[in-house]
């Protein structure tokens, strides 16, 4: 609920209307923290200061760096990708079938 109430003072701004054009991006990093928080409430605020944390410092990048913007949202593209492959891979444990040829084991005898 509270969150509800951050969107709302965030989507109507400084003058206090809604416009059409609502910062773009503030969904998918929404989807990217609450993945990364694990739905917990203190992981989530935990998670919202690492993104911010990420924002601030693609922002820093690209202003000192002149890097694209897009670097911060592949960095965070990939964060997101990589913690869901981990999720699967320990969820669902593949295994690999690997079929290893037996060997034949050929008693030795003793010469005497």
């Amino acid at each position: 609920a509270l969150a509800g109430l951050a969107g709302v003072s965030e989507v109507t701004g400084p003058i206090g209307q809604l416009v059409p054009q609502v910062s773009p991006g503030y969904g998918y990093a929404a989807i990217t923290v609450a993945f990364l928080g694990r739905l917990n409430p203190i992981g989530i605020l935990f998670s919202s200061l690492l993104i911010a944390l990420l924002y601030l410092g693609g922002e820093s990048a690209q202003m000192t760096l002149n890097l694209p913007l897009a670097i911060t949202q592949l960095f965070q593209g990939m964060m997101l990708f990589f913690l869901l492959a981990c999720d699967v891979l320990i969820l669902y444990r593949p295994r690999l079938k690997l079929h290893w040829a037996k060997r034949q084991m050929t008693p030795v005898t003793g010469a005497a």
